[in-house]
């Protein structure tokens, strides 16, 4: 009889059992310490029941709750504060210096990096400053979707390193390519996205269905060839994505390296 799945609670298991009753699937439950153990009699069928309890696992760590945002406490700042600076700058509207990347000059047109201690923060803060609403509520949403399964997964150290490394490489890539008056978070999902389709391939399941890599993709491709600034729907900031994207693989192809070599315990 195989082992098909350990949870870490009876409560998330509960959702589980109605299912495979549904498909007359014999199984046992079996307590070993704070754990719980789902084993299936029939091995033929071990490996389904295993993908689905990982898919409703990763589905739970994704559901908005008090539990889940301490678990992803990175992710669950980042979107705290790209609130919070919605909310100072009325969406791009007032104190935008205070998250511009670079310093701008409109008379001959210019910008200029900030001096001593403001270069570091105004290298970063671009990545919280949104100018709509529907732009914070979708970067929000995609974060929160791919960084509170993925900052458990390899850990909020790497995880934080990542975010901060993803959000200079789209920033710079975006100031050099049109000036300092851009924001959002699209450059860090971007990268996480890219990191997410490498990981999910090689290392583990991130329960993220492979459509929504290509809708990705597709996305960035009409962003890239002007299609939608060419009919007059928006401007997006195509640098800061390629730059976050090729730095998601970048770090994807880094972490998976690391864990080839790691000595084993």
């Amino acid at each position: 009889m195989p082992l098909a799945f350990v949870f870490d609670n009876q409560h998330a298991l509960e959702k589980i059992l109605p299912k495979l009753d549904k498909q007359a699937i014999a199984y046992q439950v079996k307590t070993s310490g704070a754990k719980t153990e789902l084993w299936v009699n029939d091995p033929n069928a071990a490996l389904a029941v295993k993908k689905y309890c990982q898919r409703q696992f990763l589905n739970q760590q994704r559901t908005v709750n008090i539990k889940n945002l301490k678990a992803a406490p990175v992710t669950s700042a980042l979107i705290v504060i790209s609130l919070l600076v919605a909310l100072v700058t009325q969406l791009g509207s007032h104190f935008i210096e205070l998250f511009l990347m670079a310093q701008m000059q409109y008379y001959p047109r210019d910008w200029f990096y900030y001096d001593g201690a403001g270069f570091a923060w105004h290298a970063i803060s671009p990545i919280f400053l949104h100018f709509s609403i529907e732009h914070l509520v979708f970067n929000a949403l995609s974060l929160w979707y791919l960084g509170s399964v993925l900052e458990r997964s390899v850990g909020h150290v790497f995880y934080s390193g990542m975010i901060v490394l993803l959000g200079l490489l789209g920033n710079f890539a975006q100031l050099w390519a049109s000036g300092p008056l851009f924001g959002g978070l699209s450059g860090v999902v971007y990268g996480l996205m890219a990191f997410a389709c490498v990981y999910q391939y090689f290392k583990q399941d991130l329960g993220i269905p492979k459509a929504l890599f290509y809708v990705a993709a597709i996305w960035l491709l009409l962003g890239v060839s002007g299609v939608f600034s060419s009919i007059g729907l928006f401007n997006m900031a195509n640098a800061a994505h390629m730059g976050g994207l090729l730095g998601g693989l970048i770090f994807s192809l880094a972490y998976l390296g690391f864990e080839k070599i790691k000595p084993l315990n």
